[in-house]
């Protein structure tokens, strides 16, 4: 018994490489496509200064160019405090009129930068931000449940020295 073979014609090959061609240099063009928006804004709506321990609603407007707040955007956000290898990454929830909000809870003091991006569509916009946080080293059971830093990890100097004091004993 001999098994049945089919031959298709070589201008099938040729379809299939050319659709497979077009394809990939279309999602090279629609990926390379996004543009970063220098002209879009973020408006901090919460204190400079903060308190460890304390759940914050950490809220921000989104703006375009003509001071248009926008709607419907994809925002996060990583809160780093650079001294201690220390992040905490977080997506906002769009509460409507242009303001965006997440719930963060820092647990060191010290200068923290956030670090902003908004997408919407191809579009995107990044900005950084420092806070000041004040306070006690929280413990891990009232931190922020995406709050990662550990004691283990080399502290600076200003903190340990905090740890010495009888308060923290």
């Amino acid at each position: 018994m001999k098994l049945e073979q089919h031959s298709y014609p070589s201008y099938m090959a040729n379809v299939l490489l050319l659709t497979f061609f077009l394809g990939a240099i279309g999602t090279i063009v629609y990926a390379g496509s996004a543009e970063l928006r220098a002209d879009w804004g973020v408006t901090l709506a919460v204190n400079e200064t903060f308190q460890t321990g304390e759940a914050i609603d950490f809220q921000l407007f989104v703006e375009d160019g003509q001071e248009q707040l926008i709607e419907g955007a994809s925002v996060e956000a990583v809160f780093d405090r650079p001294e201690t290898v220390h992040q905490i990454e977080k997506t906002f929830h769009h509460l409507g009129d242009g303001l965006y909000e997440t719930e963060v809870i820092f647990s060191v003091p010290g200068t923290w930068v956030v670090m902003v991006e908004v997408k919407k569509g191809r579009d995107f916009y990044r900005n950084q931000y420092l806070l000041e946080v004040e306070g006690p080293i929280i413990g891990e059971q009232n931190r922020d449940p995406g709050d990662h830093f550990s004691l283990e990890q080399p502290l600076p100097e200003e903190l340990k020295q905090l740890l010495e004091l009888p308060v923290f004993k």
